[in-house]
């Protein structure tokens, strides 16, 4: 029975090594994913500011002023679906780590619990 008990707790070691893995990954993706916000950020800007140029400089000629203000308003509907899905990913990103988090607790726990049952 005591070898039966080794190794269920060296099979949830091995699952929490496992965890410990993939919150590791969780969290560089994590990181990724705060860069592309960062470069997101910065491209909005330069791409606002760059729009606002634009439309102050063709004043005069009305069709051109139609066409930046038809390609600013697609950049603005660009920037929209392209911070949703930012926010999808971030959303998706931390609901793992919670997932990984819990399993890693229920892991420490059986593991406990095993080892006192055990007397190991």
């Amino acid at each position: 029975m005591n070898s039966e008990i080794e190794h269920k707790v060296d099979e949830l070691t091995q699952a929490l090594r496992n965890i410990t893995v993939k919150q590791e990954q969780n969290q560089t993706a994590q990181y990724h994913l705060e860069c592309k916000e960062q470069s997101w950020e910065e491209i909005n800007r330069s791409g606002c500011r760059l729009f606002e140029r634009l439309l102050s400089c063709w004043h005069q000629d009305r069709r051109m002023g139609i066409v930046f203000e038809d390609n600013k308003q697609e950049f603005w509907q660009l920037q929209q679906r392209s911070k949703y899905a930012l926010a999808d990913e971030k959303e998706q990103i931390m609901a793992e780590k919670r997932t990984l988090m819990d399993k890693e607790e229920e892991y420490y726990s059986e593991r406990r619990k095993l080892m006192v049952d055990g007397g190991l």
